[in-house]
Protein backbone atom coordinates (compact mmCIF):
# COMPACT_ATOMS: atom_id res chain seq x y z
CA UNK A 1 0.00 0.00 0.00
CA UNK A 2 1.47 3.39 -0.95
CA UNK A 3 2.65 6.13 1.41
CA UNK A 4 1.37 9.63 0.70
CA UNK A 5 2.76 12.96 1.94
CA UNK A 6 0.19 15.71 2.41
CA UNK A 7 1.62 19.24 2.47
CA UNK A 8 0.07 22.73 2.45
CA UNK A 9 -0.53 24.22 -0.99
CA UNK A 10 -1.75 27.57 0.38
CA UNK A 11 0.05 30.16 2.49
CA UNK A 12 -0.77 30.01 6.19
CA UNK A 13 -2.40 33.45 5.97
CA UNK A 14 -4.79 32.32 3.20
CA UNK A 15 -8.41 32.93 4.28
CA UNK A 16 -9.43 29.45 3.07
CA UNK A 17 -8.02 27.99 6.29
CA UNK A 18 -11.09 29.32 8.15
CA UNK A 19 -9.44 29.01 11.57
CA UNK A 20 -8.49 25.39 10.93
CA UNK A 21 -5.22 24.09 12.31
CA UNK A 22 -2.71 23.77 9.43
CA UNK A 23 -0.27 20.85 9.29
CA UNK A 24 3.26 21.18 7.90
CA UNK A 25 3.31 17.56 6.77
CA UNK A 26 1.14 14.49 7.22
CA UNK A 27 2.26 11.06 5.99
CA UNK A 28 -0.50 8.52 5.41
CA UNK A 29 -0.47 4.91 4.27
CA UNK A 30 -3.53 4.41 2.02
CA UNK A 31 -4.66 2.80 -1.24
CA UNK A 32 -5.04 6.14 -3.04
CA UNK A 33 -4.51 9.87 -2.66
CA UNK A 34 -8.24 10.28 -2.02
CA UNK A 35 -8.17 7.70 0.78
CA UNK A 36 -5.11 9.46 2.25
CA UNK A 37 -7.16 12.68 2.43
CA UNK A 38 -10.02 10.81 4.14
CA UNK A 39 -7.66 9.27 6.72
CA UNK A 40 -5.98 12.64 7.39
CA UNK A 41 -9.33 14.39 7.83
CA UNK A 42 -9.50 12.85 11.32
CA UNK A 43 -6.89 15.42 12.36
CA UNK A 44 -9.43 18.20 11.63
CA UNK A 45 -12.34 16.69 13.52
CA UNK A 46 -13.39 18.46 16.71
CA UNK A 47 -12.79 16.40 19.89
CA UNK A 48 -16.51 16.05 20.59
CA UNK A 49 -19.27 16.03 17.96
CA UNK A 50 -21.28 19.21 17.70
CA UNK A 51 -25.01 18.85 18.25
CA UNK A 52 -27.52 20.58 16.00
CA UNK A 53 -30.59 22.36 17.35
CA UNK A 54 -34.01 21.04 16.29
CA UNK A 55 -33.72 19.51 12.85
CA UNK A 56 -30.42 21.22 12.04
CA UNK A 57 -27.50 19.08 11.05
CA UNK A 58 -23.92 20.01 11.73
CA UNK A 59 -21.73 19.55 8.69
CA UNK A 60 -18.05 18.70 8.82
CA UNK A 61 -15.61 19.80 6.17
CA UNK A 62 -11.94 18.98 6.49
CA UNK A 63 -9.19 21.22 5.13
CA UNK A 64 -7.61 18.01 3.78
CA UNK A 65 -10.51 17.75 1.31
CA UNK A 66 -9.58 21.08 -0.30
CA UNK A 67 -7.06 20.70 -3.13
CA UNK A 68 -6.27 24.41 -2.86
CA UNK A 69 -5.16 23.96 0.75
CA UNK A 70 -3.24 20.66 0.56
CA UNK A 71 -1.35 18.72 -2.07
CA UNK A 72 -0.97 14.95 -1.87
CA UNK A 73 2.27 13.41 -3.17
CA UNK A 74 3.05 9.69 -3.37
CA UNK A 75 6.38 9.01 -1.64
CA UNK A 76 6.55 5.18 -1.52
CA UNK A 77 4.67 2.72 -3.69
CA UNK A 78 5.18 -0.36 -1.53
CA UNK A 79 4.79 0.42 2.18
CA UNK A 80 3.28 -2.40 4.20
CA UNK A 81 0.55 -2.08 6.79
CA UNK A 82 -3.03 -0.85 7.19
CA UNK A 83 -4.49 2.50 6.21
CA UNK A 84 -3.32 4.93 8.89
CA UNK A 85 -1.63 8.23 9.64
CA UNK A 86 2.07 7.42 9.91
CA UNK A 87 3.20 10.87 11.08
CA UNK A 88 1.76 14.36 11.46
CA UNK A 89 3.72 17.57 12.00
CA UNK A 90 1.77 20.74 12.89
CA UNK A 91 2.68 23.94 11.08
CA UNK A 92 4.59 26.41 13.22
CA UNK A 93 4.43 30.16 13.25
CA UNK A 94 8.01 30.60 12.19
Amino acid sequence: MPLWKIVPAADLDDPRWLDRRPWREVVVRAESAAMARVAASGLDRPPEPEVGVGNETVGFSSAFDDEKLYWVIQVDAAASGPTEIVSATPAGNG
